[in-house]
């Protein structure tokens, strides 16, 4: 469930991008310092998906 969160969140981080770059206002992003807000959470969004799901038994 972790890869399928983590691919989702990549997948719509180029979206994000050109939402920024175009300034197209959607779900409450209505200033460019919300949408570049937003860029940096992604990648933490990717991490954190990938994390909750990690195999944590010693070996």
């Amino acid at each position: 469930v972790g890869q399928i969160a983590a691919g989702f969140f990549t997948s719509v981080f180029p979206g994000n991008i050109a939402q920024y770059v175009e300034k197209r206002d959607a779900f409450g992003l209505d200033t460019n310092a919300k949408r570049f807000a937003r860029l940096f959470f992604q990648p933490v969004l990717i991490a954190w998906a990938l994390a909750s799901t990690k195999d944590n038994k010693s070996k």
